[in-house]
Order: C-alpha cells, then structure tokens, then sequence
C-alpha cells in the first residue's frame, strides 16, 4: 500500500476516530479541496516510493521507472472518478466492498471483499519490510547494528524460484506489525495533528532527497534510459519491462480512494472532489516521477535491489551521508502510520463479512474493554506479521497491486451498472462520459494485472480459491439476503 488506506467505520467500532467525533445522523459538511487533497497525499505517499522504486527499477524498467510511475498515476485517475461517483451516491461504509454488493450482490463482493484482504495484507507486509529496510540502516548509524540473519527474510526468490537465503526471520518487521497491531485492539484514537505531522515528515524528506540529490546525479547511469529487454523473457526491461513495472507498483498509489470516501463531508462535491483527485494524484505522481529519477542517476539502477533505496542512493555519495541518518529516521517515524491504518483497514473489512454473516460471528465481536474486534485484528496481524518476516518486498509487493486492480477494475464496471439500474439515483459527483471512462477503467484493469508475472497470477489464483472454499462452505449458507440493506440504514 502505498499509504493509508480509506477508512471503513463499522457500527459500534471504536479505534482511530478522532475523539470528539460527534453521531449526528448524518454528515457534517466541512471538508473543503484543500482538505481532501491533504487527506489523498497523506494517505498516497508511503511504502511505493521508499521502497518499491528501487525494486521496480532494478527488476523490471531500469531507469524508465519514473515513466511506469506516471502510467500509474494515469491509471488512478480514471479509477478515481468511479470511486467519486460511487461514494458521494452511497455514503456508507465498506469502500469498493458495499459498491460491488449493491451493483452485484453478495457473491461477488465477498470476492472482491477477499481480494481487498489480500490487498491490506500484502500492503502492510510490504510497508514493514521497507521500514525494517530503513530501521537497520538507522541503528547501523547509531552503532547498533542488526544482524543480517535477523533482518532479511529467510526466503528468496531468484526467477520467480523460490530458496532460503541463510536468514531466520526480519524481526523488525515482525516486531512492527505486532506492536501496532495490539495498538489497534487496544484502541487508540490517531488525531488530525498526528496524521499532518507524518505526512509533512513523508513529503519533506522526499523533497529533500530530490533537491540534494539532484546534483550527485551521474547522467551515465541514465544510459540507456530504457534497458535493452531480457533475451527471451517479457516483462524485463525494454517497454514491456516499464510496463510491468507499472503494474507492480501501482499499490503505490492505494491511498486515494480515502479522497472519495470524504464526498459526504464535502462542502462542494461536484467542484471539490475532482479538485482534489487530480490534485493529491497530480502532486504524488510529480513526487514519485522526480524522486525515482533522481534515485536512478545516483546509483546504477542494477545496485536498488535493496529494502532501503533511498538510503543506498544516498550512502554511494560521501557529500550525502549527511542525510542517510535524517532519512532514515524521517521514514522509521512516517510509515507506521499506514502499517496502523491498514492493520485497523484490514480487521474492520474482517468485521464487515461477518456483519454479513460471510464469516463466523466471533469476528465481529468486540472487546468488552476496548470495544473493537480482537479476534479480527489479532488474526490479521499475526497473519501479516508472517508475510513480512519471511517473504522478499518484490513477491510482497505483486500480489498487492493484483488485488487492488481487481477492485478497482470491478468499482469501474459498478459505475456503468448502477448507471443503468437506477438512472434516478441523486449523484452529487458523477464520472464524465460515462460509460466510456469507466469502461476505459476496467480494460486498464485488465492490462494492468495481464503485465504482472505469470507466477503472480498462480499466487493469487490460489488466494481466491481459498476464498471460494471459504465461501461455499460458510457464506453461502449463513448469509441472508442478497441485497445490501445495511447501506440504507
């Protein structure tokens, strides 16, 4: 995941909002462009740009990188524009979750539901991955040095193959993951001040890297700009790779749909949500273009097959190491943040199928202390917490753009079905030319997962039919109803 992912608030949950949040029935119109553009660059900027450029650059697009960030970015806009329309007519909780129940009934939205569980596992696994990348390299500065067989993941993958590298587990990922993830159940509320002081942290440390490091670039390692392609094998390097790697760091951009989920506290959703999509979108592609740049011309892009680019960039520079510890520290302090949203995103996508009764009931029981879903939580952590510690950030890193696109891809489509089914609808933001944008959004949907490796779509074949068989033998007989009343209560 990029950054946070959209809340999803179910009834009764008690967590992350903010303390003197008021039940007044309805929503209080008070969120300006402005605001919402804050919200998508908080929520967008995280793990994409610390850590899966370099992987994207030194796997698949070489330098090309900055331009599969920008087809990305492309990309999300048109996906955007669905989950406007959708969440300023059905204001309610559950994200692409509830959309595809109302446009398509309970069958698919829970697959789309377990596509969304995979997408914040895999995300906050590979969140922590990279800030384990960035804790060692603080405590290397601070003289405290982890060892490597307690920082790197025990499995490798060379091709697509998998071995053991020697590692036992990547403890400070772990550590994370668990840490935050008794915070959630615990049930502490994150404020509006914390959440502004993670993002200027994010993006200040972003300008500065480019700044600096704009004049360490070596043009020679530009060259060629777009790397020959593997002989023989699609998908490495050459335009097929930049491709690829659009398709593999486009969780970089998870995060914007929580722009969307706003279009009810909206003071202007027809003018101020497409403000604020192109802007927080427009803003982020601009920081993740220059900053995977000016990345590829300081250091070969064959040397980024690291968790901690930046800081491998940085310390391949004497006159930067200055800013080795500043950024490191300024990453370990920022990207929690999101491992907290999506640990808490996750448990509550978890409650919401068992509200629907898709899933046993004990997921949605609350702590009597704490009144959140423990057992939800716990399972999600833990589950997380494996991923991260024994799984390289690249195989990570696939399997949560797979599952976004299949959600995104799927929003699109709803758009076009609602559209038909209840023409009347009162939609205060509505996708232009429809049908065709969001017909444009499925096809790139589809092109996009078509370009991820072969094996990834083996891996997250083998996710949905463990979905399937969870479905078939629970859901399908506890689950009442095929339509979605909890959206009109």
């Amino acid at each position: 995941m990029g950054g946070s992912p959209a809340p999803i608030e179910p009834a009764g949950y008690e967590g992350l909002a903010p303390a003197d949040a008021e039940d007044t029935g309805g929503f209080k119109k008070v969120l300006t462009a402005w605001d919402l553009t804050m919200i998508g660059v908080g929520s967008i900027v995280g793990s994409g740009i610390f850590v899966m450029s370099g992987q994207a650059a030194a796997l698949y697009a070489g330098p090309a990188v900055c331009i599969s960030f920008a087809l990305s970015g492309l990309a999300c806009i048109v996906y955007a524009m669905s989950f406007a329309e959708l969440s300023a007519a059905y204001p309610t909780s559950g994200s692409a979750y509830s959309y595809t129940k109302v446009a398509f009934g309970r069958f698919t939205s829970w697959m789309i539901g377990w596509a969304l569980v995979s997408e914040y596992m895999f995300g906050i696994s590979v969140v922590t991955v990279g800030w384990s990348g960035y804790f060692c390299t603080l405590m290397k500065h601070i003289g405290w040095a982890v060892p490597k067989q307690f920082s790197t993941p025990p499995l490798t993958f060379e091709g697509h193959v998998p071995g053991l590298s020697g590692s036992i587990v990547n403890l400070p990922a772990v550590m994370l993951i668990l840490a935050v993830t008794i915070i959630v159940v615990i049930g502490t509320r994150e404020s509006a001040s914390s959440v502004a002081v993670m993002v200027c942290i994010k993006v200040t440390v972003i300008v500065i890297f480019v700044i600096c490091g704009s004049f360490n670039v070596d043009t020679d390692n530009w060259d060629p700009f777009v790397p020959e392609p593997t002989e023989g094998t699609f998908g490495e390097f050459g335009w097929s790779g930049v491709l690829r790697a659009s398709s593999v760091i486009f969780f970089a951009y998870v995060g914007f749909d929580a722009v969307t989920t706003g279009a009810g506290e909206c003071l202007q959703p027809q003018r101020d949500l497409p403000i604020a999509i192109f802007s927080s979108l427009g803003i982020v592609t601009v920081l993740y273009c220059s900053t995977s740049l000016v990345l590829t011309g300081m250091l070969d892009y064959r040397q980024l097959m690291v968790p901690d680019p930046l800081s491998a960039a940085v310390d391949a520079h004497e006159s930067l190491r200055w800013l080795s510890p500043i950024l490191a520290c300024a990453v370990v302090v920022g990207l929690p943040s999101g491992v907290l949203c999506g640990v808490y995103s996750m448990s509550r996508i978890f409650y919401m199928l068992a509200e629907d009764k898709l899933i046993p009931s004990p997921f949605r029981e609350l702590h009597p202390t704490f009144r959140t879903p423990y057992l939800g939580t716990i399972i999600c952590g833990v589950c997380a917490a494996i991923l991260a510690g024994t799984l390289p950030v690249n195989v990570i890193g696939e399997l949560c753009s797979m599952g976004t696109l299949l959600a995104f891809g799927t929003v699109s489509y709803a758009v076009i079905k609602l559209r038909s089914d209840d023409p009347d609808l009162p939609r205060p933001f509505k996708v232009p030319f429809c049908p065709y944008l969001p017909a444009c959004g499925v096809v790139l949907a589809v092109l996009q997962t078509l370009f991820l490796p072969l094996v990834t779509w083996v891996r997250m074949a083998l996710w949905m039919l463990a979905g399937l068989v969870i479905y078939w033998g629970y859901g399908s007989q506890h689950a009442v109803g095929d339509s979605y009343e909890r959206i009109w209560k």
